[in-house]
């Protein structure tokens, strides 16, 4: 179809593209045709979804066993629901280091960004995005919210590259380079970025940009500029405060980006001159409905100067924006101009004219797999950091290591069963046996001295658990436990939060960030440790996060 022209479209179709429709709600179409038919959306954002998810188009379809894989079916629905959208949608996924497999199973991961920024590379920055762009695209994707241009602040993300603005804004638009060249639109986030003192999440409550405006230019807003010279397609808002921007106040309350005219529109699209699509995080998180109710907030959203809303859970969004036009509330001109701006990221990416998107082969899905895990084997060999080595017991004997024992402390499933499976084979590779076991207790104290190496394994990641990056309740007992016995035989590792480190295994003589879980991040520390590959001693972020430093013992 050619490029549709905003003067053409009903309101309803101009509403629809600032609409990113939220694919939980997929479940509750019990007519999926009617409803494609009369909401048009701009986009689909998938969350985490089961099969049954798409029960009603796959028994349609002729499936209704729901056989084969997920991104099969996701697929599936794109093609579907394009038959009736008057407008095709722009598919959209959040994954900046590869396919979760809670998404889609069967997909690679690759390391997360602060493993891709310890590697100090903008070369592998932009064949990163290349390698997952691809990915993406053979599973019908054409959108993803990434890069992260948030800069590390005193409580570490491992979605942020690092903490050094200059060498992020070079990895910025590598990685920009190398999605869109996958023919993958980008989406630079959270603006305005990471208060460097802040450890709240919006998730659950207000969090803040507090720093002056001269403090934000310099360095958040640096990488935000060098996203927008690359030719970044989006930039999603974050509900952060900027007090500097906008002290305007609601019933108290501060006022976040996402609904402050001065930050989306004098800001973000005036003084930066951006003139791409300004989306918003997540329009449930608390941060939001703490100031206004949903109705109003998708209005206020958009009268801010936001062109798409990201996963409202009404299924009446077009509704309900559609009267508040009608009504004079909102300015359809303010419609107009979002529009404008959705169908030019359409055209640009190939949304009018690609047609039914084609299902991967079973040869093309292997070979995307393949380049990504060369690629995370790449990365792993430049980016572990060995933040401790006090007793220079790195590199270790393979002569010397016979019996290893493997401790996890952590609350994800998944890394638990990647460390079983990928470091106990890792290290019977260079001749050892490995006992691995989850957790620890007191009386397994005196046997950890029967063994050549103790490895304790920890992991704290992104809403894993949601809440902060600290262990509590049971695995804040097991940490008490940690360096009691077989000290001077005991390394310390994180496959996650960096911060595990300064908080918890300052008595560790020898500890590794590994930044990630993946089977070649796990497989990368074992080869470090025996010298196999050479540990960097360069940190993404400052080691101690209160003073800023690399000094954990100061």
């Amino acid at each position: 179809m050619k490029t549709p022209r905003v003067e053409d479209l009903t309101l309803r179709e101009k509403i629809g593209q600032t609409l990113i429709f939220n694919h939980s709600n997929l479940g509750k179409l019990e007519n999926p045709k009617e409803y494609f038919k009369n909401n048009t959306i701009g986009s689909d954002w998938v969350c985490v979804q089961s099969k049954q998810n798409y029960k009603v188009i796959e028994t349609e379809l002729g499936n209704p066993d729901l056989e084969g894989r997920r991104d099969d079916m996701y697929i599936n629905f794109i093609n579907y629901a394009n038959k009736y959208l008057s407008i095709p949608s722009m598919p959209a996924i959040d994954a900046a280091q590869g396919i979760p497999k809670e998404k889609f199973e069967g997909h690679a991961g690759l390391p997360t960004a602060a493993g891709l920024g310890a590697t100090r590379d903008p070369e592998l920055a932009y064949r990163y995005a290349k390698c997952l762009g691809d990915d993406l695209y053979a599973t019908g994707f054409r959108w993803i919210w990434s890069p992260v241009a948030d800069n590390a602040g005193h409580y570490s993300d491992l979605r942020h590259l690092s903490s050094d603005t200059e060498m992020n804004c070079k990895m910025l638009k590598a990685f920009i380079r190398g999605m869109q060249e996958a023919g993958v639109a980008t989406g630079a986030k959270h603006f305005p970025g990471a208060d460097p003192y802040e450890y709240r999440d919006s998730h659950f409550c207000t969090a803040s940009y507090a720093q002056s405006y001269e403090h934000w230019e310099s360095t958040q807003g640096r990488e935000f500029m060098a996203c927008i010279e690359a030719g970044v397609d989006s930039i999603m808002v974050g509900h952060k405060t900027f007090k500097a921007v906008d002290d305007t106040r609601v019933n108290g309350a501060l006022l976040p980006c996402t609904l402050s005219y001065k930050v989306v529109t004098e800001l973000i699209k005036g003084k930066l001159g951006f003139d791409g699509v300004v989306i918003t995080d997540a329009i449930t998180m608390k941060a939001l409905t703490a100031i206004y109710p949903y109705e109003k907030l998708y209005v206020e959203c958009l009268r801010a100067g936001i062109d798409m809303i990201l996963g409202p859970l009404d299924l009446d969004y077009i509704d309900i924006v559609e009267r508040a036009v009608l009504s004079g509330d909102l300015p359809e001109e303010r419609i107009d101009d979002a529009c404008r701006r959705v169908l030019k990221m359409k055209e640009k990416y190939g949304i009018f004219t690609e047609g039914e998107i084609p299902h991967p082969t079973p040869e093309r899905r292997k070979e995307i797999e393949d380049s990504i895990h060369a690629l995370g084997e790449e990365i792993v060999a430049k980016g572990l950091t060995l933040t401790a080595n006090r007793t220079n017991m790195v590199p270790i004997s393979r002569d010397k290591i016979k019996k290893v024992k493997i401790i996890y402390i952590g609350y994800s499933k998944t890394v638990d069963d990647e460390l079983r499976n990928y470091m106990v084979s890792e290290f019977e590779k260079h001749g050892a046996t490995a006992d691995y076991q989850t957790g620890l207790a007191w009386a397994d104290l005196p046997t950890l001295n029967d063994y050549d190496l103790v490895v304790y394994a920890t992991y704290i990641g992104f809403h894993a658990p949601a809440g902060g990056p600290y262990f509590f309740g049971e695995e804040c007992q097991q940490i008490r436990m940690t360096m009691l016995e077989a000290v001077d035989k005991s390394v310390g590792v994180s496959f996650g939060s960096t911060d595990i480190f300064f908080n918890y295994f300052t008595a560790a003589p020898t500890f590794v960030n590994c930044y990630s879980y993946t089977k070649e991040a796990i497989e990368g520390f074992v080869k470090g440790l025996y010298g196999d590959i050479t540990f960097t001693d360069y940190s993404p972020y400052p080691l101690n996060p209160i003073k800023r430093t690399n000094d954990v013992y100061d």
